[in-house]
């Protein structure tokens, strides 16, 4: 049995899926009651609990002998931190692990993850990495690039509700995007043992700007416009709201750094690490969404 943790999340959501259909027995770990009996209406298995709160661990991971952790404090909605989820719920989850003799554990961490990043939840998801690193699980971390469904989900509704896809900053900066269906068979592969001790990085075949994927966006609405926020704009309003409202500081400030940065990735590479594992191009991705749960 796996105890998948943010199994409601983009990612988690096409993983259960992924499992599902790979007949690989797993429940979802919910801290949402509502969430819960959703998930049972669909034929998944659920179990209510938050990696906040480790006495509620205990019991969720009866019978397993792995976990695979997508958890994140990122976004608006979570309702929690990164420093609270992606850093002290995957340890808590880790430490829960080895007390009730869990064997292995798969982490979805973040390209470039590291003690200095600019962004919080890097920082963070390093922080759990180092635990994992040094626990006496058997460890796959894998470090996915911008993951597409998150950002053309936000695009996607802009345009369908006023026909604008908004893009950050001047939108020629390259961003590698990967699909949520290559990440969660990425998943699935680990969960098989056949990563066992490594960390990698998965990265999708295409490096595109954001110009050039709300081109795609505005293809596939058959029409719209692109409207660029100004750094400078973003940056004032990331500050402002971090005063505030943290959770839409931290949004804003992850906004700054993917209109700014060069975010390509050559990932050829490490696919070499992943045989049968999909490597989906951004335009077949968007022509056929992936199933969530």
């Amino acid at each position: 049995m796996i105890l998948m943790a943010g199994g409601t999340g983009t990612l988690g959501s096409v993983l259960a899926h992924v499992l599902q259909d790979a007949r690989m027995p797993f429940r979802i770990l919910t801290r949402s009651s509502d969430k819960a009996s959703a998930l049972k209406e669909a034929g998944l298995n659920a179990v209510i609990g938050d990696a906040e709160n480790p006495a509620d661990l205990a019991s969720a991971l009866s019978g397993c002998t792995a976990v695979v952790s997508a958890v994140s404090g990122f976004g608006p909605q979570s309702g929690s931190t990164p420093s609270a989820v992606d850093r002290g719920g995957n340890i808590n989850l880790m430490k829960a692990a080895e007390a009730v003799g869990v064997r292995q554990f798969v982490l979805f961490s973040m390209r470039g993850a590291s003690a200095s990043h600019p962004l919080e939840l890097a920082r963070m998801k390093f922080a759990a990495e180092r635990q994992l690193l040094g626990s006496s699980l058997e460890w796959t971390i894998l470090r996915p690039t911008t993951i597409l469904e998150t950002y053309t989900a936000i695009m996607g509704e802009s345009l369908r509700k006023s026909g604008v896809a908004v893009v950050f900053g001047r939108g020629d900066n390259p961003v590698n995007f990967v699909s949520a269906r290559d990440l969660a068979a990425a998943g699935r592969f680990a969960l098989e043992g056949r990563l066992n001790g490594q960390a990698v990085d998965v990265g999708g075949p295409d490096n595109l700007t954001l110009n050039a994927l709300a081109a795609l966006l505005i293809e596939g609405n058959g029409g719209g416009r692109t409207v660029r926020l100004p750094l400078p704009l973003l940056r004032a309003a990331a500050a402002g709201a971090r005063l505030v409202a943290p959770q839409w500081g931290r949004v804003l400030g992850g906004a700054v750094h993917l209109g700014a940065a060069d975010m390509s990735f050559d990932a050829a590479i490490e696919r070499t690490k992943l045989p049968g594992v999909p490597y989906t191009p951004v335009r077949e991705a968007l022509a056929s969404p992936d199933r969530s749960a």
